[in-house]
């Protein structure tokens, strides 16, 4: 009898399921072109024109009141040009997660904890950005990092178990509850994640580090799985979709001197981020066409 790695089960499991919506054709190439040095404004632009609901979202981003200095923009390209190209991704992967969001009781998370818990990471490799900018940490990290745990949101609909029986193997087991997934389900959120980011033809570095952002030790690791990593962790320490999950996961602790963020750089970090999220609650409760950009 043949056994199956995690990544096979993983892979087994996203093609099974059916309730997870696509990714629309266009996110999808847009996330494969921003992942090339050759990217340019003009193939970007070509790519969004031939969407009318993305290019109509676009023009209304470019025209909301964040950008009211600079009037409505006369063409796509110009929104583009404005927004810039990682806001263009971000609006539309957010928008893209809004439509996927659910409540996950295997890690006791409500749908807002979910999409909490992405925008906080998000917003902490932001943060990192910020203040390491000699790093130029590619900004395909930002779309990693907003993504890193899309596989709870398969798991979450594939397995039927309680957190507690997760909690329960944990302690039975002394591990993580990612090594309690692996023991109870054979796979674990981070491997479902990268086997969707496979299914969707993401580009390597971002499947690389939504399957390896638990992993200890990492052994070779890139810029992006590293962000991911701590942005990961910037998040828990908030306290931003603790879940079941709570700290109980292990950190490869390299990541953070690879990115030259000693104690007081990683507390300005999560400074950075808990500031960030807050504007972004605030911006979420205001009508659609009139919350500002970061």
């Amino acid at each position: 009898m043949t056994t199956l790695t995690h990544d096979q089960i993983a892979a087994n499991i996203v093609r099974g399921i059916r309730e997870l919506e696509p990714l629309p054709a266009t996110a999808r190439e847009l996330v494969r072109l921003l992942g090339r040095p050759e990217a340019s404004l003009h193939k970007v632009t070509a790519l969004i024109e031939l969407d009318e609901a993305i290019a109509a979202t676009v023009l209304r981003a470019a025209s909301s009141a964040a950008y009211s200095g600079f009037g409505r923009p006369a063409s796509v390209r110009e929104a583009i040009a404005r927004l810039g190209t990682v806001r263009l991704l971000d609006l539309i992967l957010r928008d893209y997660l809004d439509r996927l969001q659910t409540a996950a009781p295997v890690y006791d998370l409500s749908e807002d904890e979910l999409w909490a818990h992405s925008a906080a990471a998000e917003l902490a490799v932001e943060a990192i950005i910020a203040e390491r900018p000699r790093l130029r940490l590619p900004t395909l990290a930002l779309s990693a990092a907003l993504l890193h745990d899309i596989g709870k949101l398969v798991t979450a609909r594939y397995f039927k178990a309680n957190c507690q029986d997760v909690l329960a193997c944990a302690a039975e087991r002394s591990t993580t509850f990612v090594g309690a997934e692996r023991r109870l389900f054979g796979t674990d959120h981070a491997q479902v994640g990268a086997a969707i980011g496979r299914a969707w033809d993401f580009p390597e570095p971002l499947v690389d580090a939504i399957a390896r952002h638990h992993d200890v030790p990492l052994g070779t690791s890139t810029p992006v799985l590293d962000a991911v990593v701590v942005a990961n962790y910037v998040a828990k320490t908030l306290g931003v979709g603790l879940g079941a999950e709570g700290l109980n996961f292990a950190l490869d602790a390299p990541c953070a001197e690879r990115l030259g963020l000693d104690y007081p750089a990683f507390g300005r970090v999560c400074l950075r981020t808990e500031e960030w999220l807050a504007a972004l609650r605030a911006t979420l409760r205001r009508p659609a066409e009139e919350r500002p950009s970061r």
